[in-house]
């Protein structure tokens, strides 16, 4: 089955755990994308900094933007229950994840681009859920 054969309850059958009410409304009616203003930013508080969206992942997009190729790709680095949801212009990654004790939308700078960044510290809690994320987005 192609990725353009799944819709977000499948895509949660995939993944093996339920998708955010918020994230699936979003899903249903943008499928990912950019912003209306390009590089709209978004604060990370423990990095001081900025850090500019390029783009929101989908389902049955292109192979580099499809929610299904990122999540076999990055799953053996990924947290039980999490999802890469977008990035940045310079390889960092949106991350949401859904487990209780840690839920949210965080930025792993998995290209350690940031000095603060370590290999065993280098995901940082943007918003407490996708909805937030999205309205604190800072268009400049």
């Amino acid at each position: 089955m192609s990725s353009r054969d799944f819709s977000s309850g499948k895509l949660e059958e995939l993944l093996g755990f339920l998708l955010p009410e918020d994230y699936k409304k979003f899903l249903g009616e943008y499928n990912g994308g950019t912003s209306k203003v390009r590089y709209s930013k978004f604060f990370v508080e423990e990095l001081n900094q900025e850090i500019p969206l390029d783009v929101l992942y989908g389902i049955g997009v292109t192979r580099t933007l499809d929610l299904i190729k990122c999540y076999e790709e990055f799953e053996e680095d990924m947290l039980p229950c999490s999802l890469v949801i977008g990035d940045d212009p310079s390889s960092g990654l949106i991350v949401l994840i859904i487990a209780t004790e840690k839920h949210g939308v965080y930025y792993w700078d998995h290209s350690l681009s940031f000095p603060q960044s370590r290999e065993e510290e280098n995901t940082y809690k943007v918003a407490n859920s996708f909805k937030d994320f999205v309205n604190e987005l800072i268009h400049r």
